[in-house]
């Protein structure tokens, strides 16, 4: 370590990073380590231990464990982070040290600017005995000699011991927090209590809801009447909130173009669901790909559940449709993402899976997500849902009551062949390995522009393109361009001649007012 003064009165500032402020900022990972996630870079080549172990208690969960060789280092390299730290406020972490004496550690970046030592920041951080919380503000990380450092591009970060040091330390995740990336939002709640419809809820709260006993199919009469009183989230749910006054965001067009500005609109008739009574018999389903980032069950899953697609996209697929047994049935390899959904309106709960099917066994699942619709809880940070941008799906479905109610009243669900490496609130999760500050983060809100005239479209349609404009739409997954959600409902005419006269160019994005 080389101590400058200047770093010495930066580390003497740091303050504390600790749950009351780490867990109301947005996060992005720098090393997942409650994942198992490892760092790639050691600087002597494996002298050092790193292991994934049970955390002290201080700490709790998972912990990187790392005994130091002398002067060693661990740490990230191109590619395998996030590189642009520009838009964040800090980096974080906690670590404990279980000795009774400080450990001088050294937090250094090589970013795109960086030529040699000095052009490469070098902070020091002193770890005292016990739990340390540990935040950097990027504002004020500086290269060695004083200049601003390149932290668009960030290609190596790491953490190096001191010379004539051997310590054991446990590290919590890694993280990058707060900023523009971030929205101000507390972990159950959303960034702004954004307005909502007061119609809307007053509507669903007017409606009786009708007593059922045994499991509804989505594409019923009956499912419809449920539908119109079952209240999706509080009031203030990010899927409720209006977005019509919006301000946009300051790389609107260059996202937009990235996913397409020419591309044409489209739907998926794909995401089914099954409506249950409160005392549905549960039934295990085992977990195959995600069990970590699951929620346990049994499940309230009945036999006649659809599997993403049935019918009307088999129906019209096919001049010999499946029935619904032979659709159910998981495949032993990958065949799509086979998504599945149980709503409990009574008890206001909702149950989704990936890759869900039947096997000789009994249902499987890649992965199983719950959602209590009486609140805003979120899925845990860097955790997926049958989404892979850790939403729930249901939401954000566009089902064939309200078409017949003349608008869709939630923002909706699209996909993108290509997003970043980075979530936004209400999304908890990536799935890309691309940094490009022009490509989509999962969570991503578009809407249409306000001024787009929909009078030449057919009322279902219209439908859809009025809640577009007032709600909006999430980048909830990776997938054909501009692909909206709408069940599979045989009595939702078909909408593709229409909607792909709409251009990638008639959205925009938005970012909620601070």
């Amino acid at each position: 370590m080389r101590p400058v003064s200047l770093f010495a009165c930066l580390a003497a500032l740091l303050p504390a990073f600790g749950g009351a402020v780490y867990g109301t900022e947005r996060r992005v990972p720098l090393l997942n380590v409650s994942k198992g996630e490892l760092p790639n870079d050691t600087a002597l080549e494996g002298q050092s231990k790193l292991t994934i172990e049970d955390a002290p208690r201080e700490l709790g969960g998972k912990a990187l464990k790392v005994v130091y060789a002398d002067g060693d280092s661990f740490g990230m390299s191109r590619g395998a982070s996030e590189r642009n730290w520009k838009p964040f406020a800090a980096v974080g972490f906690s670590a404990f040290n279980p000795s009774q004496r400080n450990v001088r550690l050294s937090f250094a970046v090589r970013h795109r600017g960086t030529a040699g030592f000095r052009t490469r920041v070098d902070l020091p951080v002193t770890l005292k005995p016990g739990k340390n919380d540990v935040r950097l503000s990027i504002d004020e990380i500086m290269n060695v000699n004083g200049s601003k450092p390149d932290l668009s591009d960030v290609v190596h970060w790491y953490l190096a011991c001191e010379s004539g040091q051997t310590p054991t330390l446990y590290f919590s995740d890694f993280w990058l927090v707060g900023g523009d990336a971030a929205l101000t939002a507390g972990r159950t709640g959303n960034p702004t209590l954004g307005k909502s419809d007061p119609a809307r809820l007053a509507r669903i709260r007017a409606a009786k809801m009708p007593k059922f006993t045994q499991p509804l199919m989505f594409n019923t009469s009956e499912a419809d009447a449920v539908l119109s009183a079952l209240e999706v989230f509080p009031a203030d749910n990010a899927f409720n909130q209006l977005v019509n006054d919006w301000p946009l965001h300051p790389d609107s067009k260059n996202i937009i173009a990235s996913i397409g500005a020419d591309k044409p609109f489209r739907y998926n008739p794909d995401m089914g669901f099954i409506l249950v009574p409160p005392d549905q018999p549960r039934v295990a389903v085992k977990l195959v790909e995600y069990p970590g980032e699951s929620d346990a069950g049994p499940y309230p899953v009945p036999e006649n559940i659809p599997i993403e697609g049935w019918p009307a996209w088999h129906q019209r697929a096919n001049t010999d449709p499946p029935t619904l047994a032979e659709v159910q049935r998981r495949p032993a390899q990958y065949e799509g993402d086979r998504h599945a959904i149980v709503v409990d309106p009574v008890n206001r709960m909702m149950y989704e899976f990936f890759t869900f099917g039947k096997t000789a066994n009994g249902w499987a699942a890649g992965q199983a997500s719950i959602f209590d619709l009486k609140t805003n809880k979120l899925r845990p940070d860097g955790w997926t849902s049958a989404d892979a941008a850790g939403l729930p799906i249901f939401p954000a479905v566009v089902r064939y009551d309200e078409i017949q109610r003349g608008i869709v009243e939630h923002a909706m669900r699209v996909t993108v062949r290509r997003t970043r490496r980075a979530y936004v609130h209400p999304a908890t999760h990536y799935a890309s390995r691309l940094t490009d500050e022009n490509l989509p983060r999962m969570g991503e809100r578009l809407r249409l522009r306000a001024n787009f005239d929909i009078s030449e479209f057919s009322p279902p349609v219209q439908a859809i393109l009025k809640g577009l404009k007032k709600y909006g739409m999430f980048v909830a997954d990776n997938g054909i361009d501009w692909a909206i959600s709408v069940a599979p409902d045989p009595r939702i005419p078909v909408l593709h001649e229409e909607l792909r006269k709409i251009r990638g160019s008639d959205f925009e994005v938005v970012v909620a007012p601070q």
